[in-house]
């Protein structure tokens, strides 16, 4: 048995130790078959802190040495997935489109489907293909990956939900890794979505028409301000009611996204001295668009009438045409 070199094993303990405390708890457990008061008696007895790091230290040291190189290997493969999949990244929504057969790709034959596709269609024929998958949740993760002895390419990150025609990647860049990765899929090609964000949730409730909750998007409610009691008194000032109706607009949970464009077309304010249209575009980039424009309106810097709200509570996309009779 050939044990793990010193440089898997920092390569270990680095992934181990990037992951949130919760999902390296876990993962103690399920990849290294170890117990968690185990690990954190060792933690204690080393007089360290309980951190990700620190755990990772004793766990590298301690378990991983052991194991024999090649299934060190497959765990590193296995937890640098699911960091990829639990960190922030942007994820871009595609469909798909043809589907080769009546019965959906089984989440067990997807790492051979995929392997296949990236043969039959000789992409990268000098290199090997490194695929791993991983399940979190609903969502199955895969990374693509064509390595040779000398260079191997960027991975290609899946989220997938098993037998939707939907699927999100971390590139949407026309390559043949990606129509090979859709193939392996069981699908003959793909559309890109124009929709793109950091959370995946979000994505998926966008991209499904707003499905879930939508009782609050039948008709934008009248905007009748009056006077709010408080816990302090009754506010004339119409601010706790213009909170309350954007939140009425919004939704209880709004989808997250990071950033919108919004163009619009519009007659001149004067059309005797321009009779033309006015070409407006705008780039809103924020850590959450949603509350970016409650923010807005909370400050006075848009009315809660404001078509930002019936623009957000419409879209599709990132990028939105907009015109005022919609």
């Amino acid at each position: 048995m050939q044990n793990p070199s010193r440089k898997k094993l920092l390569e270990l303990q680095t992934i181990m130790s990037k992951m949130s405390f919760e999902l390296c708890t876990i993962t103690v457990f399920s990849e290294f078959g170890v117990r968690w008061r185990d690990v954190a008696r060792a933690v204690r007895n080393a007089r360290l802190p309980m951190t990700p790091s620190n755990i990772a230290r004793i766990v590298c040291k301690g378990v991983a040495k052991n194991l024999p190189a090649e299934e060190v290997d497959e765990i590193i493969s296995k937890l640098r997935l699911k960091l990829v999949a639990t960190q922030s990244r942007i994820w871009y929504v595609i469909d798909l489109k043809e589907p080769l057969s009546e019965e959906p790709v089984e989440e067990t034959e997807l790492p051979e489907r995929l392997m296949q596709a990236l043969i039959s269609t000789r992409i990268g024929r000098n290199k090997t293909p490194e695929i791993q998958t991983v399940r979190l949740g609903d969502l199955v993760f895969a990374s693509v990956q064509l390595s040779s002895d000398t260079r191997s390419s960027a991975p290609l990150y899946l989220a997938i939900i098993p037998g939707a025609p939907v699927a999100l990647t971390s590139s949407v860049r026309p390559g043949g890794l990606l129509k090979a990765c859709v193939l392996g899929l069981g699908y003959e090609s793909f559309v890109d979505a124009s929709l793109h964000g950091r959370d995946i949730p979000s994505l998926l409730r966008i991209h499904a028409g707003w499905s879930e909750n939508a009782d609050h998007l039948k008709e934008i409610p009248e905007y009748d301000p009056v006077p709010v009691l408080t816990k302090t008194g009754i506010d004339y000032t119409n601010k706790m009611y213009d909170e309350q109706y954007v939140d009425n607009i919004l939704g209880p949970d709004p989808p997250l996204l990071t950033d919108l464009c919004i163009k619009s077309s519009k007659m001149f304010f004067d059309p005797q001295r321009l009779n033309k249209p006015m070409n407006l575009t705008m780039q809103l980039k924020s850590e959450d668009v949603a509350k970016t424009l409650k923010s807005w309106v909370m400050i006075g810097a848009v009315a809660p009438t404001s078509d930002f709200f019936q623009i957000f509570n419409k879209l599709k996309s990132n990028k939105i045409t907009y015109t005022a009779e919609e």
